[in-house]
């Protein structure tokens, strides 16, 4: 008999249908990493025997939140600007374990695996009344999940209702500065959605279930569905297709061409785009004519803040900072439709070439060097003359 051994046994019904997974979890390696009994267990040991589960994890913003070079560098700039006061606001979700553990140099290396397995799994209420919402842990053992009746020999399981609801995501996807300045709305978003009301979680749009083997098939050849632990957000090409619905409309009055576009938020329980504010979704609309003559024009949709002294914050690191505001939102809400319109001066006996396209901008640091952008929608007409003769 190994010194190191589990045996994981899931159940989980869905209707008439029963699923049951029934797993002898042997770690293949020769040096198992234990579950600590009473303090933090990093995910390298979860990962010795739910190996699928992790790999989803390692490919994560979750996993990344503290070895991103873009977030160091706003996180760096903000404490050398701000002080310690706004470094710990920055941590509180990025690496959660700093202040559970009292590490506040950050010279644990689990510390540094951010929203690790522990920070998810020990998690047992979140208080939306406060502001910003207070996280309550239990770190150790115990590892909390939305199955029911789940049972292993490695640690103590327990099923928690609130990781089957959105509020279990609402302790860092909503953010208000002591001064009372909403930063971070996504959750509060999702509560005044139709998404809400026909009990459509975060859960549903973000960790969809996938095939996969519950441990590692070396031990038993068990797959079954699982939430999926990439979590893919605001930069995900499927998730930004799937958000937004776009209409469009053409139409010749004498010597102009009207472009209408009907934009439908069709798919996001929250505001397109969401969390930080900086984060932009253009609408471009250009016009190009067979005589050479050619149009463009763009609207945004995002959300704009001043600092203390009024001037444009354009850096992901300044909207945490003291006397931040908001000054302006043209975001597309929940169920929203926006109809936006467009006038150009297109000669009637011209053929026009209309593209529409809808594009996705991150630019954390201001500028161009960690930007991303991403086209997401687009569509192409051509406009025949007055009389349908080109």
């Amino acid at each position: 008999m190994t010194d190191f051994r589990a045996t994981c046994r899931c159940l989980r019904r869905a209707g008439a249908a029963t699923l049951v997974a029934a797993v002898l979890c042997i770690a293949p390696r020769a040096d198992p990493k234990p579950v600590v009994k009473k303090g933090v267990t990093t995910s390298d040991a979860c990962g010795d025997c739910h190996k699928d589960i992790y790999r989803m994890w390692r490919a994560s913003a979750h996993a990344k939140s503290m070895e991103d070079p873009v977030f160091v560098s706003g996180w760096k700039d903000a404490t050398a600007r701000e002080g310690e006061a706004v470094s710990r606001r920055c941590l509180r979700c990025h690496a959660p374990l700093a202040e559970l553990t009292a590490d506040s140099g950050l010279k644990q290396r689990v510390t540094w695996e951010g929203v690790n397995c522990d920070v998810c799994h020990s998690l047992v209420s979140v208080d939306h009344s406060q502001k910003p919402p207070k996280m309550v842990f239990d770190i150790g053992e115990v590892k909390r999940g939305p199955i029911k009746d789940a049972v292993s020999m490695a640690h103590e399981v327990a099923y928690s209702p609130l990781h089957q609801q959105s509020l279990v995501c609402a302790g860092c996807h909503e953010y208000t500065t002591p001064e009372g300045t909403e930063v971070i709305s996504t959750w509060s978003e999702w509560v005044t959605s139709s998404a809400s009301k026909d009990g459509r979680t975060c859960q549903s749009c973000h960790m969809a279930t996938t095939r996969a083997n519950v441990v590692d098939p070396k031990v038993k050849r068990v797959r079954a569905d699982v939430n999926l632990h990439e979590v893919p957000g605001g930069h995900s090409l499927d998730q930004l297709h799937k958000a937004l619905g776009v209409n469009l409309q053409t139409r010749r009055e004498g010597e102009a061409l009207t472009v209408q576009v009907d934009l439908k938020n069709k798919g996001a329980g929250h505001a397109v785009p969401t969390g930080m504010p900086g984060r932009k979704v253009w609408l471009e609309v250009s016009v190009g004519t067979d005589g050479g003559k050619s149009f463009q024009e763009k609207r945004v949709y995002t959300r704009s803040f001043e600092d203390a002294q009024g001037q444009p914050i354009t850096r992901d690191s300044r909207y945490f900072s003291p006397g931040a505001k908001q000054v302006g939102d043209t975001r597309i809400r929940p169920d929203e439709k926006r109809t936006e319109k467009f006038r150009f001066e297109v000669p009637s006996k011209a053929t026009a070439f209309v593209t529409v396209a809808l594009q996705y901008e991150h630019a954390p640091s201001g500028g161009p060097e960690d930007r991303t952008w991403i086209t997401f929608q687009s569509e192409k007409r051509t406009v025949l003359p007055a009389g349908g003769k080109p």
